[in-house]
């Protein structure tokens, strides 16, 4: 039975491919050599391999595999496929049920992919009948079913005499009585239609298997024999061969020398063409027939031959049949290493993708840091700004305040001094001249402490509304001190003082003149104010290294310690002693200022016996 099945497979192959049943192998071999197209030469091989199966199998192998090597080279699907099936049909016949499968599956998904409905119902019939064979029949008849509904929306509808005639033959319970004899007659039909003789024989043997069911045994006897004949005339051996099986079984029983003679008849068609499994079946009929009958010779004789044929059997699996499982293996190997180079391949693209993408990542990230960082950076840049300016403000805030206090405290009482004084005058015939005099040298003093304090406030207020911008100048230090020493030489003579400067002429610094002076002249000017009669003022320069200091030294009674500390301060409350101190405050707090603006520092120190010394350092330009 599954010689046949497998026989119609080919048949409806045959179909597919396009050519009439009498094309002869011995054409095909005759004009291959001269086939120059390489897509026809891989179908002209599909066809010879198809053919050839009933009389040899491995040169149908042989077609089979050489015709998918130029397929697989030249990227011919639809070679490819072909011989996919026809390598499905040999490992069937073969009885490699598993390669069959998987040949006829990878066969069936190449025809899906080239959407050749008619060769993916032939594959379906093909699986379904490789589970047949393998007695799985939930599976079998799960795609029989498929490959009808699929068959019965297809135009070319030639392939479906041969899927009912093996559904129906297999599975005839599964189909409804009347249901089996439309599937018949649609068969007959089709095969009417295509003129396909082989496809009618199929129809007939199934009828005869109908009518023996439905008890018509003569009838049924009697259609069996006649495509057995027409079979055999048509040279349809494994075909008539099933028949012949079918015919000696149905006489097995009730006539065994009937059953004999077609079970001799059967193994002489199978001996004659070298089909090696009917072989096997014949003679273990017969041989089980002669045990039952005790024909001892008749016994030796089909013993040994089977003998023979199990001896042929093992020499061929272990020759001829090593090539088939060779193949097989080879061709899962190169199967796994496609899979495994194509599965690499992809890994490669993923893992690549996912560098790329970390890259980016990083990269992103990375950016984010820097704007993060330099944002960072401007933000701390413009908080410390703030934070200075803030100061700043604080600062000059709280100079304000000091200033107002300093004008509020500081002009008051000249101005207040004044004030009186002048009332005073009014009456001024109740004073001697030399009272007058007196009181005249006060209201002098207090004109002039108050004319001082404003000319500093409006030099330091000049500084601080015009813009400042600092360019320092290279200055002759001596020059300029005695150049602010000037001014006060009436003073000095009135008060007996002496000035020293012991300034080298070389001493040559870096400041802004007008800043510089006004803090020379302060200096001197303040120490006047704390020096006594008939003393020296020293100015006096040093050289150190990065900066130059500066100093004015008086021989006064030097500053308390309690004032030395904060004389520059004017965060400090300030607390004059007496009317020489009036006026100072303002100017020394107006010389910080300045000093500051050049990058200098300021300070106050007492001298060693007496006096007190008011210093400045300024550095050198690098």
């Amino acid at each position: 039975m599954k010689k046949t099945l497998v026989f119609f497979i080919l048949l409806m192959f045959a179909f597919t491919c396009g050519f009439s049943q009498a094309i002869s192998i011995n054409k095909i071999k005759k004009d291959l050599p001269h086939i120059t197209d390489s897509i026809h030469y891989v179908d002209a091989l599909n066809r010879l391999g198809l053919l050839m199966y009933e009389s040899n199998v491995d040169s149908a192998f042989y077609c089979a595999k050489r015709a998918r090597s130029i397929a697989e080279r030249l990227k011919y699907q639809q070679g490819i496929a072909d011989a996919l099936n026809t390598l499905g049909v040999v490992y069937d016949l073969k009885g490699n049920l598993q390669l069959s499968l998987r040949y006829y599956n990878d066969a069936y998904n190449h025809y899906l992919a080239l959407q050749d409905s008619s060769n993916v119902v032939q594959t379906l019939m093909n699986i379904g009948l490789v589970f047949n064979e393998n007695k799985e029949d939930k599976k079998a008849i799960k795609i029989f079913n498929k490959a009808i509904n699929l068959g019965n929306k297809i135009q070319r509808d030639s392939i479906m005499s041969l899927v009912l005639c093996n559904y129906l033959f297999l599975y005839p319970d599964q189909v409804p009585k009347d249901s089996a004899v439309n599937y018949l007659n649609k068969a007959r039909q089709i095969a009417l239609h295509y003129k396909d003789n082989r496809s009618l024989l199929e129809v007939d043997e199934i009828q005869a298997l109908l009518y023996l069911k439905n008890n018509q045994r003569d009838k049924g006897i009697g259609l069996l024999q006649k495509a057995a004949d027409e079979a055999i005339a048509m040279g349809l051996n494994y075909f008539s061969l099933d028949i012949i099986m079918s015919l000696g079984e149905l006489y097995h029983n009730s006539d065994t020398n009937k059953a004999i003679d077609y079970y001799k008849q059967g193994l002489g068609i199978a001996d004659l063409k070298g089909y090696h499994m009917y072989q096997k079946v014949f003679g273990k009929k017969l041989y089980d027939i002669y045990i039952t009958q005790n024909n001892l010779s008749q016994v030796q004789f089909y013993s040994e031959k089977l003998l023979k044929l199990y001896d042929d059997e093992e020499q061929f699996t272990n020759t001829s049949g090593f090539d088939y499982i060779d193949y097989a293996l080879k061709d899962q190997q190169l199967e796994a290493v496609i899979i495994k180079s194509q599965t690499k391949k992809m890994l490669i693209i993923v893992l690549g993708i996912l560098l790329m993408i970390t890259a980016v990542a990083v990269l992103f990230i990375y950016r984010l840091y820097r704007l993060k960082k330099k944002h960072t950076v401007t933000l701390e840049a413009l908080n410390r700004s703030v934070v200075l300016r803030n100061k700043k403000l604080e600062i000059d805030h709280e100079f304000n305040n000091r200033l107002v206090s300093i004008l509020a405290h500081d002009f008051r009482q000249p101005i207040g001094t004044l004030k009186t004084l002048a009332a005073v005058l009014k009456e001024a015939d109740s004073f001697t001249h030399e009272e007058l005099m007196d009181l005249v040298d006060a209201m002098e003093h207090s004109s002039t402490v108050s004319l001082e304090i404003f000319e500093n406030i409006l030099q330091w207020i000049k500084q601080q509304l015009s813009g400042f911008n600092y360019q320092p100048m290279p200055l002759s230090l001596k020059d300029l001190v005695d150049e602010a020493l000037k001014p006060f030489n009436l003073i000095a003579e009135e008060y007996q003082l002496k000035f020293i400067n012991t300034i080298d002429h070389d001493v040559v610094i870096h400041a802004d003149k007008e800043l510089l002076q006004f803090i020379n002249r302060n200096f001197i000017h303040n120490a006047i104010k704390f020096s006594p009669r008939d003393s020296t003022i020293s100015i006096s320069a040093a050289m150190h290294p990065g900066e130059t200091t500066i100093c004015v030294q008086d021989e006064g009674e030097g500053i308390s310690s309690e004032k030395i500390g904060s004389i520059f301060n004017f965060k400090s409350e300030m607390r004059y002693s007496n009317e020489k101190e009036k006026g100072a405050g303002v100017a020394l707090m107006i010389c910080k200022d300045f000093i500051e603006k050049m990058s200098g520092r300021i300070w106050a120190e007492n001298g060693g016996k007496k006096g007190a010394a008011f210093c400045y350092a300024l550095p050198h330009l690098k």
